[in-house]
């Protein structure tokens, strides 16, 4: 496990160089690439590099504010010029904010990925979901290396 603080894993394939900051959690189940940060007692939640670099996002909509859904379950969907998919609740808990500047532009996604969230959950059940075989823990660049290495793989677009 990589300490907090260290630089973004950064993987080049002939395309693009991707990058992922160690400071958040990763949650992987299909179709994946969704970060969540911790926010006092909040996450946010958006699109990783990888995500975004599927074209320019053209939408995103959410589920609405209040209702609980368990981990894995659809809170919205995202749609690019080659894409549209499921964005899945990370962990369990209900979304209590959304950020209205990437629903009215959610290109601003694809120039900053980790600084435009989409939205904040409240979690209920986070001791038990953070243990899911589909989160990668905060700082751990090797399982986030695998993972992201298999999904270039996967998407034709291996490291070089």
């Amino acid at each position: 496990m990589t300490i907090l603080g260290s630089k973004p894993l950064e993987i080049t394939t002939e395309n693009k160089t991707y990058l992922f900051p160690l400071d958040r959690y990763y949650f992987t189940q299909e179709p994946g690439h969704i970060w969540l940060k911790p926010e006092e007692d909040l996450f946010k939640v958006g699109f990783d590099d990888f995500g975004q670099s599927q074209g320019p996002i053209l939408h995103i909509r959410t589920r609405p504010l209040g209702k609980e859904y368990s981990q894995g379950k659809a809170f919205g969907t995202v749609e690019t010029n080659k894409f549209i998919g499921q964005l899945r609740f990370p962990v369990s808990g209900s979304i209590i904010e959304i950020n209205s500047k990437v629903f009215d532009d959610p290109q601003l996604i694809n120039t900053a990925p980790y600084k435009q969230w989409i939205a904040k959950i409240k979690p209920t059940n986070l001791d038990e979901d953070l243990k899911s075989k589909y989160i990668i823990p905060i700082g751990d660049r090797e399982i986030l290396e695998k993972y992201i290495t298999a999904e270039l793989i996967k998407y034709e677009d291996p490291p070089i």
